[in-house]
């Protein structure tokens, strides 16, 4: 990623910060890497295996060309001659393309506003660092990460058996996506103090991006919608991987990240070092007398990503209830599709939503990791231990995130089952609100299992927060693509074990015995940050 010209004393230590920054990351890098590349491998393979005919391959193109595939997936490129790999490119592209701008903003934020709000950044300035130095070292940190795991990725397609130049174009657009998303986040840390806000207006970003992409594929098919070539997802998926392929269209990624990474260079001159740009909003005067104490300071810290992951995947939940109808028209002309796609007693439409409903679920998952991850940076930033040095226990203190978190998710899965259901019955006309509704609530046991495995590592080894993300990553690969891994592969995820509502029959023991298992991890989780020391 290129950088803007700056005077010599503004990039004074500039090496230094990118050699400490590589080294921290490292470990970071290499368990995003290896976790990335390998699922893809599996899954690729898996695909190979499973779609070995022409006509079995001409039956999964008619699935993907549905309307409600193509929002979550892509455009469909090369559904003609369905080949293994467009088949990777089109249904597996996107959902590696989205953890890793996760993970290239979250390095952006590390680097650049977490280590400012902690005073690191503070102490590191003293010394003979230029302006410009830590954003250099933050952008290169991002870069290099997004190269690495993109490189990884390419030589797992060519082992999987992919031909070079298609699995360039896929892993080109992978890494361009990193680069762009790297640079909204780098522009996000100027505009706050703050590092989770700068992270929670970088992930907006990325939902509108994905929105932007879903509504744009549905409304012109093959990328010929203009929405779609808003978003940085659409421009990766335009090189047409395994199918004609066409290297221009990350060169709008890379100018596009480049103008963002400029962008930040003309912001961060602008600000003073531990504010940003963006005026902060003043508490209340006087505490709620509804709300006081941890929670609602913990409410009050949150409530910015709250919004903004709540608002995504309602939105999303939103749009595919209005897609039903054209899902089951879809599914009721394509005898091919009816063979692929497991109608089961309720019918194609809830087979369809008991597959988003988990793609939503793991959105959820997310956002409770996130607001564990909030939780870590209080902590790494020191305004957790002055905290505790009052008469706040260590439990009291993460049990407000933890119940902040586990909240939020409640209302928002609930509110998305409501708000698809009620679009879902204005395009098919049946009543599914109580469905959906009951559908949505019987996954918040495995949402808990997921804030359980981030509080447990957060207890336990809070160095170590970034296998949270690719355990997150884990599950939302396996949710999605189950039926092409191997035997076993969702042993370790819990949406494997819950009931596909509203597809099949509730089933409580899974769902009793994932509550029990999340119990177990909080509890488990909370004494172990009760035992162990305490950033300060």
């Amino acid at each position: 990623m290129s950088t803007v010209a700056a005077p010599s004393n503004e990039l004074a230590g500039t090496g230094a910060l990118v050699r400490a920054a590589l080294r921290a990351d490292r470990w970071r890098t290499v368990v995003w890497a290896v976790a990335v590349a390998g699922l893809t491998q599996v899954s690729v393979a898996s695909l190979a295996e499973l779609y070995v005919t022409p006509e079995s391959r001409a039956g999964r193109a008619q699935l993907i060309s549905s309307p409600a595939a193509t929002a979550l997936a892509g455009p469909g490129y090369g559904l003609d001659d369905y080949t293994v790999g467009a088949m990777t490119a089109n249904e597996l592209g996107l959902w590696v393309m989205l953890p890793v701008a996760i993970m290239a903003l979250l390095t952006v934020t590390r680097h650049l506003r977490a280590a400012e709000e902690s005073g690191r950044l503070e102490l590191v300035r003293s010394g003979p660092v230029g302006r410009d130095a830590p954003v250099v070292a933050g952008l290169v940190a991002a870069t290099v990460a997004t190269l690495v795991v993109g490189g990884l990725t390419f030589v797992a397609l060519l082992a999987a058996g992919l031909d070079v130049v298609g699995s360039l174009a896929l892993a080109g657009g992978i890494v361009m996506v990193g680069l762009v998303f790297a640079g909204v986040c780098a522009v996000t840390c100027q505009l706050t103090a703050h590092a989770r806000t700068a992270s929670s207006l970088a992930m907006a970003v990325l939902g509108v991006a994905f929105l932007l992409r879903a509504v744009g594929d549905v409304r012109g098919p093959e990328g010929t919608s203009a929405l779609t070539w808003l978003s940085p997802f659409g421009w990766a998926q335009a090189t047409r991987a395994y199918v004609d392929e066409r290297f221009w269209p990350l060169a709008i990624g890379v100018v596009v990240a480049g103008a963002l990474v400029v962008l930040a260079f003309w912001l961060v001159g602008r600000r003073d070092l531990g504010t940003g740009l963006l005026a902060e909003r003043l508490g209340r005067p006087r505490a709620s007398a509804r709300l006081t104490g941890m929670v609602a300071l913990t409410v009050r810290r949150q409530l910015g990503a709250i919004l903004s992951w709540g608002l995504g995947i309602v939105v999303m939940g939103a749009f595919i209830g209005l897609l039903a109808g054209e899902l089951v028209d879809f599914i009721a002309e394509e005898t091919q599709v009816v063979e692929l796609f497991p109608t089961g007693p309720n019918g194609a439409a809830a087979s369809a939503f008991a597959l988003y409903m988990v793609v939503l679920a793991v959105a959820t998952g997310a956002y409770v990791a996130s607001s564990v991850g909030a939780a870590r940076a209080e902590e790494t930033a020191a305004r957790g231990a002055i905290v505790l040095s009052g008469p706040v226990s260590r439990v009291r203190w993460l049990g407000s995130q933890v119940v902040v978190g586990a909240a939020a998710a409640v209302v928002i899965l609930v509110l998305t089952g409501l708000v698809m259901g009620l679009t879902a019955a204005t395009s098919m006309g049946d009543a599914y609100v109580g469905k959906l509704v009951g559908a949505a609530a019987v996954t918040l046991p495995a949402v808990g299992v997921v804030l359980g495995v981030a509080v447990v590592v957060m207890g336990a080894a809070p160095r170590a927060f970034g296998l949270v993300w690719a355990y997150v990553a884990y599950v939302g690969v396996v949710g999605l693509f189950a039926e092409l891994l191997p035997d076993g592969s969702d042993v370790l995820s819990p949406f494997a074990y819950t009931p596909r509502l509203p597809a099949e029959a509730m089933d409580w023991p899974p769902v009793l015995g994932l509550t029990a298992v999340a119990v177990a991890l909080l509890a488990l989780g909370l004494g172990a940050f009760r035992r162990r020391d305490v950033v300060g």
